[in-house]
């Protein structure tokens, strides 16, 4: 058996292997998505999501305005973010 040959079988053997690989990563889920999207379902969430929404649909009602909606959005990633530092290594291993 020459050095091709064996290169060959390498090659036929390893590509179950990354296919098995491949599905076993598709199945993991980062916990920070789920913590995220459950802490966005708090109240406190809510309503910081609802003041962002309202502002923003007030921005974009008007064609001219310097208003801008960044402080509704840090105020609703602040309460998130908040949520989400109680719960996150609680998941992690």
């Amino acid at each position: 058996m020459g050095l091709q040959d064996e290169e060959m079988l390498g090659s036929r053997s390893g590509e179950p292997e990354e296919e098995e690989e491949e599905e076993e990563e598709a199945e993991l889920v980062d916990p920070l998505t789920t913590i995220r999207e459950q802490c966005e379902q708090t109240e406190k969430c809510v309503k910081a999501r609802e003041k962002l929404e309202l502002c923003d649909a007030r921005v974009s009602a008007r064609s001219r305005t310097q208003e801008e909606c960044t402080e509704e959005l840090f105020d609703f990633l602040h309460a998130r973010d908040h949520c989400v530092a109680h719960k996150l290594f609680k998941n992690l291993k």
